[in-house]
């Protein structure tokens, strides 16, 4: 499905930009299809985020007979989407995306979007009374600190641990397969959100979307030669030359195919004869990188907020810079199997600072090629830690 999916996603921006030029009037009608698809991606965001988190947190050592290296996988995974963000952040926030003619949605949205960061943050002071006002109010940032607390209950709870754990399970596949029923309108929502932007701004919105793509490639290639290679040579002990050419066919499927379980397989099998990892870590930290290592879009997402805030005239504090840090990181748990996931944590890092759903029209149409890449780093970070950690238990 993902395959199809992403095929029918390039496709429609194709159409949007022919329809935009072509045929304006059709665009303008096709415009409901755009808004109903974040309205229901904006109501059903909590879901997911209650569903993956809770049962990925509560049920990880049903799936780990390697409680050695569980510790040191999970640091090393959430310290590397970490500074993935932060990196993307610090860089983006000096970039000039050269936007002179700022697109400003409706100003009801932009009202309906202002989310009390303070408040978000004063959940980590567990200021109860206000943190069950948020979660009834779907705040994005309470949801994912209370779906944390309810898996460690869970998870260290010897007593009736295995039903809960099978009732999470069940709600997380009814709301897994839900978000993928979602996501296969998202090709006619690409069509009509790009076609209308195409429309709707002026030229200049569409030089800094051009800006914007062209920045995050190169962000991107910096972070995986650079930061990658870094820690390979200094934590793993491998030629970072020697690291890229061997994993280098890996990272090219992961590219064209835009999916790091589709890439698995190739992945482990490069892991294993390539690299020579142990099969016992690499059969274990593989698959966890591909549920949870996200740091490609962790970059696009803190490179995305950046980029419309500076659209909308909006000047992030520090508070919102860690919400964004904290809601990408702890979002990207158990979220990967959805597909163009990065689109739908955009919804919860947008909603978290106060973005309005609806800009996320403004880099819709570029997701698809964007993925490429973010797929390709993600793949790349699971060899690099896969390579830290068979060196640490050597």
């Amino acid at each position: 499905m993902h395959k199809k999916l992403s095929l029918l996603m390039l496709l429609s921006l194709i159409l949007a930009i022919l329809c935009a030029n072509f045929f304006p009037s059709l665009v303008i009608k096709s415009k409901f299809l755009g808004k109903y698809f974040i309205e229901l991606l904006k109501a059903f965001v909590p879901f997911l985020i209650f569903g993956t988190i809770t049962y990925s947190i509560a049920s990880f050592d049903a799936f780990s007979n390697v409680k050695k290296i569980v510790p040191l996988t999970l640091i090393l995974y959430i310290a590397s989407t970490l500074i993935a963000i932060t990196f993307a952040l610090i860089v983006g926030s000096f970039l000039d995306f050269g936007v002179e003619n700022k697109y400003i949605p409706n100003p009801e949205d932009l009202v309906s979007a202002q989310v009390d960061i303070g408040s978000s943050l004063s959940v980590l002071a567990i200021d109860f009374s206000n943190f069950f006002n948020l979660i009834t109010e779907a705040n994005p940032f309470a949801i994912m600190i209370l779906s944390l607390i309810l898996g460690v209950s869970v998870r260290f709870t010897a007593k009736y641990n295995q039903k809960i754990v099978g009732i999470l399970s069940n709600i997380n596949s009814l709301v897994i397969n839900i978000t993928n029923y979602i996501m296969l309108l998202a090709p006619l929502a690409i069509f009509s959100l790009f076609a209308n932007l195409l429309i709707e701004v002026e030229g200049e919105t569409i030089y800094s979307l051009l800006r914007f793509v062209i920045s995050s490639i190169l962000i991107f290639i910096t972070y995986m030669f650079v930061f990658y290679g870094a820690i390979v040579k200094y934590l793993a002990g491998i030629s970072p030359y020697y690291f890229f050419s061997k994993i280098k066919n890996t990272l090219i499927f992961a590219f064209f195919s835009s999916s790091s379980a589709a890439t698995m397989p190739l992945t482990l099998k490069t892991a294993e004869d390539e690299l020579k990892i142990n099969k016992e870590v690499s059969s274990f930290v593989i698959p966890i990188g591909v549920t949870v290592n996200m740091d490609g879009s962790a970059i696009y997402l803190g490179l995305a907020a950046l980029f419309v805030a500076q659209i909308l005239g909006i000047e992030f504090t520090f508070n919102e810079y860690l919400v964004i840090c904290l809601t990408a990181t702890i979002g990207s748990i158990g979220a990967a199997g959805v597909p163009s996931v990065a689109l739908v944590m955009m919804t919860i890092v947008f909603s978290s600072v106060g973005i309005p759903l609806e800009a996320i029209a403004i880099i819709a149409g570029v997701d698809r090629l964007l993925d490429m890449f973010r797929t390709s780093i993600n793949v790349a970070g699971d060899l690099t830690i896969a390579s830290i950690i068979n060196k640490f238990i050597k």
